[in-house]
């Protein structure tokens, strides 16, 4: 009998481990994917504001040098990080950013694993969440770039992993002080990577103890799992306040902005609510400017559709049958998770009133979704799981049918995390005659200022590329001014100006002072003596 267990534990171990490994070639293969469709040419602006704090901090060896340089106010973790990969490895700062940033992120899927088995009750169930978490584009498109994301989502998994850890050892005393201060070294790298992902963490435990109360409140008679969480989440909630005020107070200096920022957010606010003089953003303009028509848009984001409006009914219909039934055989992961799943969904909504306000550039949504998308995987799974037809060949069938349509979502998603040229109008790859034609305006024309197109898109990527190197001539990407007498036009910049419906500033008669048969540099031809 003992024999036959401990065969079925082994059995049970390989397949855990084939599971988890087929999920993290999964992501190698998404992380490939990015890299391959655009040959490590691309560029955008969080990777290349981390790669000028990466830089500070690789020139200088401070986590905080002078005011010349830039220094990343919301933590130091990423920057630190990847100083040390990048002397290990002996690699520079532009190949970390462009090929490094995209093949760390697979990592994530260990403590997504981890978190979902706990929350599913299953293997099965954690493979399936994590799929379910790794086709969402929102999720993808942060994790992919250059920044801090893919290792503040990861330790946001850890913190609740460990939580929920930690709750299940009470009995055993050793075991439980290990975990919780796991947990507390888990909850302040995450705010020393960025210092507002952990407070909207630290609010997200909160608002679960506010409705671990709750539940507290409605189940007086028999609550002693529900109070085991109320004072794990109660004691969680407080350490990681502590850490965080002490990290954004008086650890980090550079931090103290972002008291300036809460305090914006809360008088755009009340400006927005008491209908004061306040003009509000419409966050929602990029969805018909940056891509080709709405039923794309629609189609490229099915699975955050999916996800928020299946999770919202299942969360919904599993309170109402709770309220009416008791909470009294409720058990300790599936509280945790419709608390947490609670917490995130009142943020998101939240963070629809803050960027209405403008508070914060109209993108909070995307920072907090991915949050959200974490705990609704689960909830997702376990549907799925609990949802099984009694027929051996139906079950089969519905088995082989969801998994069919995740890989198609999948494929849509990647779609929408790479910005996909021919659906995207928001383009992030350049040629190699760009950065050939932006090499040498950087040597033949020293003092002028050289028009490069629409958006950041040449300059950022030029910044990455060369880590940061200053250039003698000045990028502009304002047409219109009457200063600026050089224009850069490629294949893509002809390209990008018929998608977008724009004009080239280049006239008939302009010179071309460079020519490589893929980018002109055009000269305006002078006017009068004094031109040149």
């Amino acid at each position: 009998m003992i024999a036959a267990r401990a065969d079925e534990k082994r059995r049970q171990g390989r397949s855990d481990y084939a599971e988890v490994v087929t999920l993290v070639l999964m992501a190698v293969l998404l992380s490939a994917y990015a890299l391959i469709r655009y040959g490590g040419r691309w560029g955008e602006t969080d990777t290349r504001d981390f790669t000028a704090s990466i830089r500070a901090l690789l020139d200088t060896g401070q986590l905080v040098p002078g005011s010349q340089y830039h220094v990343y106010p919301n933590g130091f973790g990423y920057q630190a990080l990847a100083v040390f990969l990048i002397e290990l490895g002996g690699i520079t700062l532009s190949t970390f950013q462009i090929y490094g940033a995209a093949l760390l992120m697979p990592w994530v899927v260990i403590p997504a694993w981890l978190l979902y088995r706990e929350w599913t009750g299953s293997s099965r169930g954690a493979t399936l969440a994590t799929a379910i978490l790794f086709i969402q584009p929102e999720f993808l498109f942060p994790i992919l770039r250059g920044t801090h994301e893919k290792f503040t989502r990861g330790l946001m998994l850890c913190c609740l992993y460990l939580l929920i850890r930690s709750i299940r050892s009470r009995q055993r005393p050793e075991r439980f002080v290990g975990l919780v201060l796991a947990f507390d070294v888990a909850a302040f790298a995450l705010i020393t990577f960025n210092n507002l992902f952990g407070s909207s963490f630290i609010a997200a435990t909160a608002l679960a103890l506010i409705l671990t109360w709750l539940v507290f409140r409605i189940n007086r008679n028999q609550s002693r799992p529900t109070g085991r969480v109320f004072r794990r989440l109660l004691y969680a909630s407080g350490t990681s306040m502590i850490l965080g005020i002490l990290f954004t107070a008086y650890l980090y200096p550079p931090a103290h902005h972002d008291l300036l920022v809460v305090k914006d957010i809360w008088g755009r606010l009340a400006a927005l609510l008491l209908n004061s003089r306040t003009t509000p953003s419409n966050p929602y303009a990029v969805v018909s400017i940056g891509w080709i028509s709405i039923p794309v848009y629609i189609a490229v984001s099915i699975a955050d559709w999916i996800l928020l409006f299946g999770s919202s009914a299942i969360w919904l219909s599993q309170t109402v049958r709770w309220l009416r039934r008791g909470w009294q055989r409720l058990e300790t992961d599936a509280l945790l998770l419709w608390a947490f799943y609670g917490a995130f969904a009142f943020m998101s909504a939240l963070s629809i009133l803050v960027d209405v306000s403008g508070a914060l550039s109209g993108n909070l949504q995307q920072r907090i979704y991915p949050s959200f998308a974490m705990v609704a995987a689960p909830l997702i799974a376990r549907w799925l799981l609990d949802w099984r037809p009694r027929d051996l060949s139906s079950r089969r069938l519905v088995t082989r049918g969801v998994w069919a349509g995740m890989g198609v979502v999948a494929i849509l998603s990647i779609l929408k995390a790479t910005n996909e040229p021919l659906l995207s109008n928001k383009w992030l790859f350049y040629e190699p005659g760009e950065m050939y034609a932006l090499t040498w305006a950087d040597a033949n024309l020293k003092g002028r200022l050289l028009w490069v197109g629409y958006d950041e898109r040449l300059p950022t990527a030029f910044d990455i590329r060369t880590g940061l190197r200053p250039l003698s001539v000045g990028l502009i990407l304002d047409r219109s001014r009457t200063d600026v007498r050089d224009f850069l036009v490629s294949s893509v910049t002809r390209a990008r100006a018929i998608r977008l419906s724009q004009t080239l500033p280049v006239q008939a008669d302009d010179l071309i002072t460079f020519d490589d048969g893929q980018t002109q540099i055009f000269h305006r031809r002078p006017h009068t003596p004094f031109q040149r």
